[in-house]
């Protein structure tokens, strides 16, 4: 029976899309990108089978402040839709930094996944709590990662200075910024679309980059399917 999962947060739908491929029937809750507040949604108890979803991360990311962007902590508007919920399981993403949030429950176990070692090309690093517990785990991947996409790469500069920071270059083609999380084909729907550079940039940034979720979809439906087999 296909499993039906509440997607919070979802932003362009990096995620959802990869537990689509996976199998999974994924329902959209609101978000600000197109227009929708959290904070207003009460959905039904006992509908879904699962929820996922990635709170912003502005308020704990150590990229910087990203103009325009939610800085509130929406954390525990994530957990109060998933006991509204009442699923049968959940996962949560965010940036490291996010770990030990007080409004986590006790019971949530954490991981910390890269996008390259999961089959992605960056050196992004995301957090991932799951509940009950489910093994999210890939080995390190030999070679070098390249540096990451973030929401705040259109704010800084290219070429030397970039170099000696260490980070990605804000002064890329769109196309490059697409290729690299591992959607060149969402990239070429932006330029189409005429996105503006810095909007292009912030969405392809906030997004699990899709290596990442697949391997964190795939967890999910074998661990489903041992509880199943039990």
């Amino acid at each position: 029976m296909t499993q039906l999962v509440l997607s919070l947060f979802p932003g362009i739908g990096l995620l959802d899309m990869a537990f689509e491929e996976a199998g999974f029937c994924i329902v959209r809750g609101p978000d600000l990108l197109w227009g929708g507040d959290i904070r207003r949604f009460h959905p039904p108890a006992e509908r879904f089978d699962g929820v996922i979803g990635g709170p912003p991360c502005q308020k704990f990311s150590t990229a910087g402040a990203i103009v325009g962007s939610e800085k509130d902590d929406l954390i525990p508007e994530y957990i109060r839709v998933f006991e509204a919920v009442r699923p049968a399981w959940a996962v949560m993403e965010n940036v490291p930094q996010a770990i030990g949030h007080p409004a986590i429950p006790r019971d949530w176990f954490h991981f910390k996944l890269r996008d390259y070692d999961c089959g992605g090309h960056t050196s992004r690093v995301r957090a991932f709590w799951t509940w009950p517990f489910m093994a999210l785990v890939s080995p390190r991947a030999a070679g070098d990662a390249s540096h990451s996409v973030m929401a705040s790469t259109h704010k800084r500069g290219g070429g030397q200075y970039a170099k000696d920071k260490g980070f990605l270059p804000g002064n890329l083609p769109i196309a490059e910024y697409a290729r690299l999380q591992g959607v060149p084909e969402i990239g070429r729907r932006l330029i189409e679309f005429n996105s503006s550079r810095a909007f292009a940039i912030h969405v392809l940034g906030n997004g699990v980059p899709p290596a990442m979720g697949r391997a964190v979809a795939r967890a999910v439906a074998q661990s489903i399917k041992k509880e199943v087999a039990a």
